[in-house]
């Protein structure tokens, strides 16, 4: 794989970025420690999860975190301040989504299949509108409440997701300490980042254990065995990690995550989220 230097590195550190690709992926960058010569090739290990998508290099991905953070949240607020969504307004919120989608460079499939899981939690409360309303759940004005819930719940998830998939963490919780949010609240969400991982980790862990010594299981006989061996897997997790505290904590974990730079937010940043600001304040007086 071939890459073309992005900038000179730091003396002393070797650390650079640029942008490359891989076969049968997106353009991506990342922080490499190594000579930035454009002759030479280099290898590295790839997120599989989510994670992955925040290293695909596109406009919005160069953005400054703090930028995206405060664009986000004024869409955010936009919707939900706003009054019931027409179809139209829905219409050009989902259009807003396929174009930043399209910007990013992400897949629409990753990005819309998580955006849809909020849908059902949705769902379950949209349910009850139409009845603290008195309305009866079959009639155009129940439906159209329920419907108008769900999709406004949509649409703030649909954009938390793509600041989550354009935005590396490290990144967005410097963001949100720079922003000054509370730092408990950083450290929180640092933790909750670092052990979720955990926890898939464990749980591939205990599903290839039974694959291995029952893979005739199917069905309930399956889901009554992991039934059964949920308590063993959250004090595996748990263990596991204390065990990755501890090393976190003699590595020289203070509580933050580290950081390759520290970005200034320039004159397309501020572009971006004016244009947010002013998104979200049309739909909200609309």
């Amino acid at each position: 794989m071939s890459r073309e230097s992005e900038r000179p590195p730091v003396p002393g550190d070797g650390l650079h970025h640029h942008p490359h690709r891989h076969p049968g992926e997106a353009p991506h960058r990342h922080p490499h420690h190594h000579a930035a010569e454009p002759s030479l090739s280099h290898a590295h290990p790839h997120p599989r999860s989510f994670e992955r998508l925040t290293y695909i290099d596109s406009p919005l991905r160069r953005r400054e975190p703090r930028a995206k953070v405060l664009a986000c949240l004024a869409l955010v607020l936009g919707v939900v301040l706003a009054p019931p969504l027409t179809g139209l307004e829905f219409a050009l919120l989902v259009a807003l989504f396929l174009a930043v989608t399209a910007m990013a460079r992400l897949p629409l499939r990753s990005v819309a299949g998580r955006s849809l899981l909020v849908v059902p939690f949705a769902g379950g409360i949209a349910l009850l509108s139409p009845l603290r309303e008195g309305l009866s759940l079959l009639s155009a004005e129940g439906l159209a409440l329920m419907g108008g819930l769900i999709g406004r719940a949509w649409v703030c998830t649909a954009f938390v997701i793509l600041l989550a998939a354009t935005t590396p963490p490290a990144d967005l919780l410097l963001a949100l300490k720079r922003l000054r949010l509370p730092h408990v609240f950083v450290l929180l969400l640092a933790f909750i980042y670092r052990y979720v991982g955990v926890m898939g980790r464990q749980l591939h862990a205990l599903r290839t254990a039974i694959a291995s010594r029952a893979p005739h299981l199917r069905g309930l006989a399956l889901l009554r065995v992991y039934g059964n061996l949920a308590g063993n897997l959250f004090v595996r997790a748990y263990e596991r990690g204390e065990r990755v505290h501890a090393a976190m904590l003699s590595r020289g974990f203070d509580g933050t995550l580290p950081t390759a730079a520290r970005p200034v937010m320039g004159a397309s940043d501020i572009l971006l989220l004016l244009t947010a600001c002013l998104g979200a304040l049309a739909v909200a007086i609309t």
